[in-house]
């Protein structure tokens, strides 16, 4: 069963999912952090922003204290400093070597105990109409690079075997019939239209477009 909250291109019903694993003590990363709509999501100015861009950077400055400027793979915090780690449609703009460098920062970053959350789009028939798009990941590739003691047949070695995967949810959006009005007098229009009724009404079809997962590190 699909739940409902989450046939949606919105961002909001996945950052609950972050959301979920705070607490008042939880100290948190929010990596490409562009307008702090995560932040917001939080209510909390209590939060540590990193992003790319130089004027996002100083706008993010105006009402929150830990903001840095920085570039993926790179992070400037210490080791195990992190209780959750947050990263929201940021990996598909990062090539294989960039995204398997990023993950070796956050696992360092994390701390045991903690959690890092991953959001990003699957391969659809929308993903490429984003040029910043460089590559969809399904989530089996954090999983094996961060979960599994042994890593056999692939070009890079585990980051870590310290991770499971505690939670992962898909994002869907309902698949639309194909309807092509030149194919069609005005009755078999109207029989078409008919027919995509009865079945968007009692065969709904949908396809995934991203998802979320949450990767617990071990104490």
């Amino acid at each position: 069963m699909i739940n409902p909250d989450y046939i949606t291109l919105k961002r909001e019903p996945f950052f609950r999912i972050a959301t979920e694993l705070l607490s008042e003590e939880s100290i948190i990363l929010d990596i490409g952090a562009g307008d702090g709509k995560f932040a917001e999501y939080c209510n909390t100015e209590d939060i540590f922003l990193i992003d790319k861009n130089i004027n996002t950077v100083k706008k993010l400055k105006e009402k929150y204290q830990n903001v840095f400027l920085g570039q993926l793979p790179q992070l400037p915090f210490e080791n195990e400093f992190f209780d959750v780690i947050h990263i929201s449609h940021v990996i598909e703009h990062l090539s294989p070597d960039e995204l398997y460098l990023t993950l070796e920062e956050m696992s360092r970053c994390c701390k045991p105990g903690g959690a890092i959350v991953v959001s990003t789009p699957l391969m659809w028939h929308g993903f490429y109409n984003d040029l910043s798009h460089v590559k969809p990941y399904n989530p089996m590739v954090l999983e094996k690079y961060l979960c599994r003691s042994r890593n056999k047949n692939f070009s890079k070695s585990n980051i870590s075997s310290s991770f499971s995967v505690e939670r992962l949810e898909y994002r869907y959006l309902e698949k639309l019939p194909d309807l092509h009005l030149y194919n069609f007098s005005k009755i078999g229009y109207l029989i078409k239209r008919i027919s995509i009724f009865i079945k968007r009404r009692l065969f709904k079809r949908y396809i995934r477009t991203g998802y979320t997962i949450v990767l617990r590190k071990e104490l």
